[in-house]
């Protein structure tokens, strides 16, 4: 590794650069809820490598959106199979999927918007 260079530990490494953030957790339904405690916490850190680490890994939960197309891509090769019973529970899959993919979204969607404020604040030199 390079002299000054830093491995990057976990999903992202932005903890192992401030400690402090809050973790943003892993679930079925992707980051945990945002809490008030969590904001200040991101709106107090002065590191924008950790902002920017942390930030990619809120956006990573984007990945989410296969659960939908596999399940429609099967939907549609089962029906051409002529399996219909099991097209209508790949549909299911494919709808639960998409329900999940709106709340992981919603949740990564609330941590973004908070680091992204702080980015913004400590670009402007407003810190």
């Amino acid at each position: 590794m390079a002299p000054g260079a830093e491995a990057i530990v976990g999903p992202s490494g932005y903890r192992a650069i401030d400690p402090e953030l809050p973790w943003m957790g892993r679930s079925v339904l992707g980051p945990r809820r945002l809490r008030a405690d969590d904001a200040r916490a991101v709106m107090a850190a002065e590191d924008p490598v950790a902002l920017g680490l942390m930030l990619a890994y809120a956006r990573s939960y984007a990945g989410t959106f296969g659960g939908i197309v596999q399940g429609i891509a099967g939907a549609a090769a089962l029906t051409m199979l002529g399996r219909r019973r099991e097209a209508a529970w790949a549909v299911a899959v494919a709808g639960g999927s998409g329900l999940v993919v709106v709340e992981t979204r919603r949740r990564a969607r609330q941590w973004e918007a908070v680091i992204e404020t702080r980015l913004a604040l400590l670009g402007s030199g407003a810190a």
